[in-house]
């Protein structure tokens, strides 16, 4: 759930996760957990910076480009597979933690064996798919519990906030703030579950990219709105 800088990896499309700055650097952490920190949003923290970008967009991208023009499913996901295998070498050289990207490279490995061994290329997105619907019954079941996803992992990443549960106001924004994030993952399966059983494959892969990062660039947006307010409307009671 990319909700709280958790969500899970699309092959090809990894969502931006809070990443801890490497020993010595001051440089903030980034995903949503870095943003609901900062008095200013900022898209590239969100969206993990141009590394987050690379590591989420080219797999796809790849294997997407190198479908369109050469038609083979082996080759364009051999492809993509290598894109995160040489984008986790660069982590491990650079000493960064390989968390990220070893996840997305499992996926979009499991995409490719599913690819190759069907000739289809739809089965590529397979994966990440199903991560969705995986996602949208756990935002489900967090509400039904009345424990808002989105909640618990903002108490755990914003101290100023870790009192949530026992907040009405606060279990109301974070309630919303998880809703918002399972009407992305509906949507997403919603528009890309129909083109996968229609062998859509090129507009699968467009599907994705744009459902990706712009998509969770406006959620994680309208989610910092939401816990700003949130602790403004405290500032302003302690004040008073």
């Amino acid at each position: 759930m990319s909700a709280a800088g958790t969500e899970p990896r699309d092959p090809g499309t990894t969502t931006p996760t809070p990443e801890r700055p490497s020993e010595g650097s001051s440089a903030p952490s980034t995903g949503l957990g870095g943003v609901l920190q900062q008095e200013e949003f900022s898209v590239a923290q969100a969206i993990g910076g141009p590394r987050g970008v690379a590591e989420s967009v080219l797999p796809t991208l790849v294997f997407l480009v190198l479908y369109l023009v050469t038609r083979s499913v082996m080759a364009a996901a051999l492809a993509a597979v290598g894109v995160v295998a040489v984008l986790l070498v660069v982590r491990l050289v650079q000493r960064q933690s390989p968390a990220t990207v070893l996840g997305g490279l499992l996926g979009v490995a499991l995409g490719a064996v599913l690819a190759i061994r069907s000739g289809d290329g739809t089965d590529f997105y397979a994966p990440g798919i199903a991560i969705n619907a995986v996602s949208v019954l756990v935002l489900l079941v967090s509400l039904l519990a009345r424990r808002p996803l989105v909640g618990l992992v903002v108490g755990v990443l914003d101290p100023r906030v870790q009192d949530w549960a026992e907040d009405p106001d606060a279990r109301r924004v974070y309630t919303r703030a998880t809703l918002l994030f399972l009407g992305l993952y509906v949507a997403k399966l919603a528009v890309q579950v129909p083109l996968l059983l229609t062998g859509q494959v090129a507009a699968l892969g467009v599907a994705k990219l744009v459902m990706g990062l712009p998509a969770f660039a406006v959620i994680a947006y309208l989610v910092w709105l939401l816990h700003r307010a949130l602790l403004a409307r405290r500032a302003a009671a302690d004040a008073g």
